[in-house]
């Protein structure tokens, strides 16, 4: 019952995430560039906001489903925004600005509080499933992330190539989105028939709860295993921004742009399925050097190869490398925090979100200062340090699992 209800939350989440997060991709397409620029900027800037400050307090106060239900709510109010500002005439820009840069503010809440909860649901299933089934924990965080890191990634392709194909069906865009809100409200509905989990541990007030994931910043160990996170965010923003906006775009048309997101994630979907299969055998740390390897690739390719222009359709290549890296990122990564941090899922996960969201910020909002040269520097210094710090935080970890029992053995050397 219990890898039934998971299997029917990562269904339901991913299929949520996956129609109402479309403004992401193609607003500065239907909207004025001012408008899709300001508007996602809005949703950086609040996807920070809300990670810090109401992530652990919102699941203190309405438990983990509850938490989800709300982002997944947000989210709905996010898509729904996003179709009326498309619907509404070219000529009404101010209302477009209004309805979009609302839509993202909702959606940037949405983001910090739900996958903060989604982390801990996780993190909870894997504790339930561990003492029912009897399985080592490590075994359980590497099947159940690259589980759900299938659904999300299978949705996020269908999504795109489904938004596509309505398109070339000339449905008007405003339509489109609508059904997509619908769909997402569709998913939170029902996202309402999983179980209930409450968090582990004793309940606790809010600010309790915000304190103890501010607490975190002082383990070394948060620090250390932030590499995949912040590696992803750069990765992403140079494929996303600088490849695909200098080299792609030009070289293979505007068409290919939303197939080349569909590509890599459809590569992420494959090998997250096989990472987690091979996580079971061989554990996380080969995976972790593999995505920051397939992270540090891309930056190399620029400034060894000299990519990209004249690549034409080589460029797959580089989206085959950010998609074996997100794979590790989506599946490995989840199944690492809820390892190193069994005792404070909560704080743990919102930690991660905060990693990737500010990493996401940064590249958006500097993007004068970050240009595609600098992004790719900051990449390739990420993609070599993660490794590093992933293993010297398994070596602190054992450490103090090692002085912990120490402690133990002479406390009962001193009762006997």
């Amino acid at each position: 019952q219990l890898r039934r209800n998971f299997l029917w939350f990562a269904f339901t989440f991913s299929v949520n995430h996956g129609v109402v997060t479309s403004p992401l991709v193609i607003p500065t397409s239907l909207l004025p560039p001012d408008v899709g620029y300001l508007g996602n900027a809005l949703l950086n800037v609040f996807t920070v906001l809300s990670t810090f400050s109401l992530g652990a307090p919102a699941v203190s106060i309405l438990g983990l489903r509850g938490s989800i239900l709300f982002g997944m709510f947000f989210y709905c109010v996010y898509a729904t925004l996003f179709a009326a500002s498309v619907a509404v005439s070219s000529e009404a820009e101010n209302l477009q600005r209004l309805l979009f840069c609302a839509g993202s503010a909702c959606g940037g809440i949405a983001a910090g509080v739900l996958w903060t909860a989604q982390g801990g649901y996780f993190a909870r299933t894997v504790d339930l499933l561990a003492r029912k089934e009897d399985i080592e924990r490590s075994t359980l965080t590497s099947t159940l992330a690259s589980t759900f890191a299938v659904f999300y990634l299978v949705c996020e392709v269908a999504t795109k190539l489904l938004w596509a194909l309505l398109a070339e069906l000339h449905v008007a865009e405003w339509i489109i989105a609508a059904i997509f809100a619908a769909v997402g409200v569709l998913a939170l509905l029902l996202m309402t028939q999983t179980m209930k989990f409450s968090s582990a541990g004793p309940q606790v007030n809010c600010t309790v709860k915000a304190r103890a994931a501010l607490s975190l910043w002082q383990d070394p160990v948060l620090i250390l295993v932030s590499g995949l996170n912040l590696s992803f965010g750069f990765s992403a923003a140079f494929m996303g921004g600088f490849v695909t906006g200098t080299f792609a775009k030009p070289q293979l048309g505007e068409s290919a742009v939303p197939m080349l997101a569909a590509f890599s994630a459809t590569f992420a979907a494959m090998f997250a399925r096989c990472f987690g299969t091979l996580e079971v055998s061989i554990g996380k740390g080969p995976l972790v050097v593999l995505g920051s390897v397939s992270f540090l690739l891309i930056p190399l390719s620029f400034f060894v190869l000299g990519c990209c222009s004249g690549w034409d359709w080589w460029l797959l290549v580089l989206y085959v490398f950010q998609g074996i890296g997100r794979a590790v990122y989506e599946s490995t990564s989840k199944g690492i925090f809820a390892d190193l941090f069994p005792g404070q899922p909560v704080g743990a996960f919102s930690n991660a979100m905060l990693q990737t969201s500010l990493a996401f910020a940064l590249c958006f909002l500097l993007s004068d200062i970050l240009t595609g040269p600098v992004i790719a520097g900051v990449s390739m210094l990420l993609s070599v340090l993660t490794p590093i710090g992933y293993f010297a935080a398994l070596w602190l970890r054992r450490r103090a699992k090692a002085r912990a029992e120490e402690g133990a053995n002479d406390d009962l050397g001193l009762k006997c």
